[in-house]
């Protein structure tokens, strides 16, 4: 009859492993304990993860293995790999996370450790296979042109005015107030935790596959679980179309079962958990402003945006698919990335190349005098020629219906009143006939309209209070 194991039994059993095996073992807890669900994650899966170099197969290391990115302090087979720095990097990883004196773009492959495979010519092999797409191609189908990698979506067109990026710099000084995140730390840390981080691009109709982690949520994904997805408004979510298509929808093509936002993250809970206050922009010289998505109040000068959950005012000229204004009521919800890249756009503010099915006409600049910004608003918006019944196509990109009435406009919600045209020359140039007010006059984040704002106009004209007194613009 054998003898039952007791815990008397045990230690006899434990003297007799090797002291090699037990460093394994110890090893082994250490990194169960630590990697989580690293091989779930886009770096620690053993067919696509992270491969460096001479160090993936057939070298000494498995794909997805922790050697790729942490430098150990045994040598393989017999040489030890000269750290990129000259010296040991914090965390161990082979080179160091940010180079914090690079204060602007371009960027250069050594400035941030993450670019030394999220690159054109990248660490990753085999050499070239990791791609890296802008969100208006990945989730939204715009495959003509845009970056192929990371470090290329940020630098885009590095010497013209109204390239946009975010400032990694910024963002690695606003992220040192979360706990988590140190000096040392690489500024893609803030928004995502790559041992947790997944291949979206290859799966866009499957938020599981999310590559977030919120700021202030970073040991956990964004976007996996329902509770974090758009569909949490209340059904006021409603994803634009994907490209080129009028049956289909964001992210990835979606039908109608899908685009109610159940299949995209929450991003303005993610966006919000820095951008809900005013940041400073080492690019910019100036504050950004604070994005108010979740606040009603109407018209109200302490009102949120429009854009987000405060309902539109009277009617509004939409198009496909948020020509179903009335339902629900009081209008949609947006997503941040409906209209923005996260990493860099050839456009100014981060706006995309394509929005809502249809490319931007042109760039949209930072320049609030001409009609660039119509360019982005016209993709949901309805201009003269569509709203108006107009065949002319001088009318495309005007918008006198929305804001004085006109063919096609039951005149409810008409914010200026013409008097019959003769006090258009209170806010228009005259010469050779009233000229376009630029829409970024009074269209912006946290924007409203009265007799002061946005103010005076480089004619040295001063836009009047509209009906009701203030609106609301954005």
């Amino acid at each position: 009859m054998s003898r039952p194991v007791t815990d008397q039994s045990r230690p006899k059993r434990i003297r007799q492993v090797t002291f090699a095996t037990a460093l394994w073992l110890v090893a082994l807890a250490s990194v169960s304990a630590w990697a989580g669900p690293y091989g779930n994650s886009a770096h620690g899966d053993t067919v696509n993860g992270v491969a460096r170099g001479d160090l993936a197969p057939p070298g000494p290391y498995a794909v997805g293995n922790c050697a790729h990115c942490h430098e150990q302090h045994a040598s393989m087979g017999g040489v030890e790999p000269a750290p990129a720095s000259g010296s040991p990097s914090p965390f161990a990883l082979f080179a160091p996370g940010f180079e914090s004196s690079r204060r602007y773009k371009p960027y250069q492959t050594t400035d941030v450790m993450c670019f030394g495979c999220h690159a054109d010519s990248s660490l990753q092999v085999p050499l070239g296979s990791l791609l890296n797409y802008d969100y208006a191609r990945a989730f939204g189908g715009y495959d003509s042109g845009g970056p192929e990698s990371i470090l290329e979506a940020f630098n885009q067109n590095p010497a013209g005015p109204d390239a946009s990026y975010h400032n990694l710099y910024d963002v690695w000084n606003h992220a040192k107030r979360f706990p988590y995140f140190k000096d040392a730390s690489a500024p893609c840390d803030a928004c995502h935790n790559p041992h947790r981080a997944r291949r979206n691009r290859e799966f866009p109709q499957n938020p599981e596959y999310t590559a977030l982690s919120r700021p202030t949520e970073h040991e956990s994904l964004w976007g996996d679980a329902p509770e974090e997805r758009m569909n949490a408004y209340g059904g006021s979510y409603q994803s634009p179309l994907f490209f080129g298509s009028r049956m289909t929808y964001e992210p990835g093509g979606v039908g109608e079962i899908g685009a109610d936002g159940s299949k995209t993250p929450d991003y303005v809970s993610y966006c919000n958990d820095c951008h809900r206050e005013r940041i400073r922009s080492n690019t910019l010289m100036r504050d950004m402003v604070a994005i108010d998505w979740k606040t009603g109040g109407g018209d109200s000068a302490a009102a949120g945006d429009k854009h987000g959950s405060n309902g539109f005012t009277g009617s509004i000229f939409m198009k496909k698919p948020y020509e179903k204004i009335a339902v629900p009521a009081g209008g949609y919800v947006l997503s941040c990335m409906d209209c923005h890249e996260a990493h860099g756009s050839p456009n100014a503010y981060l706006v995309r190349r394509s929005v809502n099915g249809e490319a931007l006409g042109g760039v949209f600049t930072q320049d609030r005098s001409g009609n660039s910004w119509a360019y982005l608003c016209g993709r949901c918006h309805q201009d003269d020629y569509q709203q108006g019944g107009m065949t002319d196509p001088n009318q495309v990109n005007r918008w006198r219906t929305v804001h004085h009435g006109g063919t096609g406009s039951d005149g409810s919600d008409v914010p200026y009143q013409t008097g019959g045209g003769g006090n258009c020359g209170t806010c228009h140039e005259q010469s050779p006939g009233p000229q376009p007010i630029g829409c970024g006059y009074c269209h912006f984040h946290g924007a409203y309209c009265d007799s002061t704002h946005p103010g005076t106009l480089p004619n040295g004209k001063t836009i009047p209070a509209p009906l009701g007194g203030v609106r609301r613009t954005f």
